[in-house]
């Protein structure tokens, strides 16, 4: 009896048995049968993860195979017109061997050119004197999605359509990735934990949101930046700290201010830096919130759930870009990296045990993770939780890099909700060394609890809004984000005659506080051209006393390196009068007194949304918004005043000016900010 179910093919094998033999591949053993059905000999191979198979079979007995995998030898013909995303090397069609690289690779040896046949762990195989039969790997065996297209001839990995596909009129990723093996720089640049970028803060206010003040973290808006690297210094270490200073007026307040940047540099060779072995936990949100689309509905200021024109939506949802996102992460791992999942709602599910990645099913994998279907709460603790038993039960190994990355839109609303709690948790397990990268889906993630989340020690966060956008920058950052380098950095900023006022880019800074710089997590930083992404930290220094000629300032660094070594350096530097050192300093004192604007525009709109009771007469129409958790905080439509436009015009024209100096055309993403607002009064006015 044969059945074929979306290209699996799998049949009911009884024969007599012939003889057998194995071959060793690599580090794995296959076994090759010979079965004689009555009409023709056949072979059965025994995928290596079978090794559970005892081989008392007698010849001339008969044995039942069930379930048997349909298999032809991979064709050779190469795909037209086609190169590998991973690595630029040929494609050709994928066949169902595929799945079983070890068995393809014994094919020679015993000349198979016809059709066979693989046990594999969704075969059961009734063996003579043994009444058992073998367990079923269940993921495999609820695959109801088109297995992989083409495989690469060079590095093996397989790709389906959705993998190989970006949306219309979007570059490939290998056209839209840096290449950093030509012209490396010398150097890699580092940058701190925390956010990664500020997406979703742009997000928001282009679909007509107030964004949460914390969306714009500087340290994430600095990473979607370009800094100088190295400077002019000839110090050598794991890390480097620069220093460079700019004095000038703010355009918004009129005040003079003084800057100094910290820069995070190394003197690690790109060519020598080497991501370590991962143990990889992914852990997928597949609450009720994820079915919806990024921006399908919202909460207003009473707290009633309110819906977004159809018409009007994002036409992928938050779960679908999530599992996009995970499949996408499976193909940078490398075969001796382990990889579990982990899925959770109210509850939490393993549905992958850790395992190597040369010994899985990846193909399986991805199409199990887009079959997942979304309902029920959000109990992130409990995710989080197997994520991290998982990794404690794995074989102790202190040169492997222990990870979660835990995709979710953030709104937890049953186990532990609060704050604290869950930062406790993902704190706890840092200290056992698990670290956490959270990846936040749609427009109303949580960017406050995110950010809490994301301040621990080896922990960082993106936003995403659509699976092309991770899949690109995953292209270019995941060896980096998985791999911190330093921990525990402090520097104290000593200026003569002034006080720290406000630190932007560090993710533990208030950027009001003056206090020095703690940085809990310093990670490389993709390069290109002598320039990092992030790789500076602002300090503003208000002055106390006249500035005396022969004035200095101080940076006393200290931090730990990833294999537990302690170092520290001072670099001392005189103050500078009116100006900028350079233009990478320039750059970050214009970012940051735009964040510094925008922030202060999105709590005064926002207010206290969070500590406000609900006016329960005024949402009673809304009986699910008395159940929203805390987290799902109301998503107040774009407000700003004549007062705020006429700011953002002055703010924007500063902008232009600093873009065109320090020639930088990426800084009119934040222009683009700034003219939805002014917009945005525009629009109220001509309705009025």
């Amino acid at each position: 009896m044969n059945t074929d179910t979306n290209d699996e093919r799998r049949t009911d094998v009884t024969g007599t048995f012939v003889t057998h033999r194995s071959t060793e591949q690599g580090d794995e053993t296959v076994w090759h049968l010979t079965i004689d059905t009555g009409s023709e000999h056949r072979s059965v191979f025994l995928a290596p993860a079978r090794s559970d198979v005892r081989f008392d079979l007698l010849t001339g007995r008969e044995y039942a195979f069930s379930g048997v995998r349909v298999c032809t030898p991979a064709a050779a013909e190469t795909v037209d017109d086609a190169d590998c995303p991973s690595c630029g090397g040929d494609l050709r069609e994928w066949t169902a061997v595929d799945d079983y690289p070890a068995v393809r690779a014994a094919l020679p040896e015993f000349d198979v050119e016809d059709e066979f046949y693989v046990v594999d762990t969704a075969t059961t195989f009734d063996a003579p004197d043994d009444e058992r039969s073998y367990p079923v790997d269940d993921w495999r065996s609820w695959r109801t999605t088109t297995p992989p297209g083409v495989v690469c001839l060079d590095c093996d990995r397989e790709f389906d359509s959705r993998e190989f596909r970006l949306p219309t009129g979007e570059a490939h990723p290998t056209d839209t990735v840096e290449d950093h093996s030509v012209a490396a720089p010398e150097s890699i640049g580092l940058a701190t934990g925390g956010a990664n970028d500020a997406s979703n803060f742009r997000e928001n206010v282009a679909n007509g949101y107030t964004p949460r003040p914390d969306s714009l973290a500087p340290e994430g808006l600095f990473h979607d930046y370009r800094f100088p690297t190295r400077g002019d210094t000839d110090a050598a270490g794991m890390f480097v700290p620069t220093s460079s200073q700019s004095v000038s007026t703010n355009p918004v307040t009129g005040d003079e201010e003084r800057y100094v940047a910290v820069g995070l540099d190394s003197s690690l060779p790109v060519s020598e830096f080497e991501r370590p072995p991962l143990d990889l936990v992914a852990v997928l949100d597949v609450s009720g919130s994820m079915q919806s689309g990024f921006d399908e509905y919202y909460y207003d200021e009473t707290g009633t759930r309110r819906e977004v024109p159809a018409e009007e939506r994002s036409a992928e949802t938050k779960l679908e870009a999530a599992a996009e996102s995970l499949c996408a992460l499976t193909g940078h791992l490398a075969p001796n990296d382990r990889f579990g999942v982990v899925l959770y709602n109210g509850d939490a599910h393993v549905a992958k045990p850790l395992g190597r990645v040369d010994e899985t099913d990846l193909a399986a994998i991805r199409g199990h993770i887009r079959d997942v279907q979304a309902g029920g709460g959000t109990d992130m603790s409990a995710g989080f939780d197997a994520a991290r038993d998982l990794l404690a039960d794995a074989p102790a190994d202190e040169d492997r890099e222990r990870r979660i990355v835990f995709t979710t839109d953030a709104m937890p609303n049953t186990g532990l909700t609060g704050s604290a709690a869950l930062t406790d948790l993902v704190a706890d397990a840092a200290d056992g060394g698990v670290h956490t990268t959270f990846v936040g889906m749609g427009i109303d993630a949580n960017a406050e609890l995110t950010s809490d989340l994301s301040a621990v020690r080896g922990a960082n966060h993106y936003f995403v809004h659509s699976s092309a956008e991770f899949e690109r920058r995953l292209g270019e950052e995941f060896d980096y984000f998985v791999s911190p380098l330093a921990f525990d950095l402090s520097v104290d900023v000593d200026a003569d005659d002034h006080a720290v006022a406000g630190v932007y880019g560090s993710p533990n800074a208030d950027p009001e506080a003056g206090r020095a710089i703690h940085v809990e997590t310093l990670f490389p930083s993709p390069t290109a051209d002598g320039e990092s992404r992030g790789g500076v930290v602002l300090v503003r220094l208000d002055p106390v006393a006249p500035v005396a000629d022969d004035a200095e300032v101080r940076l006393h660094a200290s931090w730990t390196e990833r294999d537990g070594t302690e170092d520290e350096t001072t670099v001392t530097a005189p103050l500078r009068g009116a100006g900028h050192d350079d233009d990478g300093v320039r750059k970050a004192v214009a970012l940051a007194r735009y964040a510094r604007t925008l922030r202060a525009w999105a709590d005064r709109v926002r207010g206290h949304d969070a500590d406000e009771p609900v006016d329960d007469w005024r949402s009673r129409e809304g009986q699910r918004a008395s159940r929203r958790s805390r987290h799902e905080r109301g998503s107040v439509p774009l407000r700003v005043s004549a007062d705020d436009a006429a700011t953002f015009e002055v703010l924007a024209s500063y902008l232009r000016e600093e873009r065109d100096a320090v020639d930088d055309p990426s800084l009119s993403r934040e222009l683009d900010v700034l003219e939805v607002l002014q917009a945005a009064v525009r629009g109220a006015e001509a309705r009025r």
